[in-house]
């Protein structure tokens, strides 16, 4: 669960790296830049008109109304086109293959605390056990003592007291006085 929080969270982080790239550009946006044509446009048509009236001569005939203006033809406004939209890519991956009950216990803080209920040296002898005494939420661990191999049930809790406390609970259940360990110590006798 735990890597595939980081795999999310890494897919996550490279997304917005890109779009926060792709909104970073050396040109100016569109809507930023000046359109300088209709101007251009405009200023050389008025020199045109200067140069039509000083070529005139003093003899022609004077108009006393202003001539009727050239009707300004409006364009149409360009619309800046939409910014580009990025959508982040999900890539399906096969679901991770579960953890076995080892790997849960190699991947806990050793901080933490097991409580031992039973040891075996076949699982089918744990797994008789566990139902036998209703304890099918704890978990069957194969362990490696001297190159023999021992298979434990136990209980993980975060802290000492609350695993003593568990303790007490599942001597009552197991009919037998459990072992209170440290995770580090199984963690150990796993890695073997």
């Amino acid at each position: 669960m735990d890597i595939k929080i980081k795999k999310i969270r890494g897919a996550v982080a490279i997304n917005l790296i890109i779009i926060g790239l792709a909104g970073c550009s050396s040109t100016p946006a569109p809507w930023v830049q000046v359109d300088d044509s209709s101007l251009d446009t405009k200023q050389a048509k008025e020199e045109n008109n200067v140069s039509a009236i000083s070529d005139t001569s003093l003899n022609d005939p004077v108009l006393l109304a202003d001539p009727e203006p050239e009707p300004i033809i409006m364009e149409e406004p360009v619309a800046a086109p939409a910014p580009e939209v990025i959508v982040p890519v999900v890539l399906e991956e096969d679901e991770p293959e579960p953890l076995t009950p080892e790997q849960e216990i190699m991947a806990l803080s050793g901080s933490a605390y097991a409580v031992q209920v039973y040891a075996a040296n076949t699982l089918e002898s744990i797994e008789k056990f566990k139902s036998s005494k209703d304890l099918v939420e704890l978990k069957s661990l194969k362990t490696d003592r001297s190159g023999s191999i021992v298979y434990v049930l136990v209980d993980i809790h975060p802290d000492r007291r609350s695993a003593n406390a568990a303790a007490a609970d599942l001597e009552i259940k197991a009919g037998s006085k459990p072992w209170v360990r440290s995770v580090a110590g199984l963690q150990k006798i796993i890695a073997q």
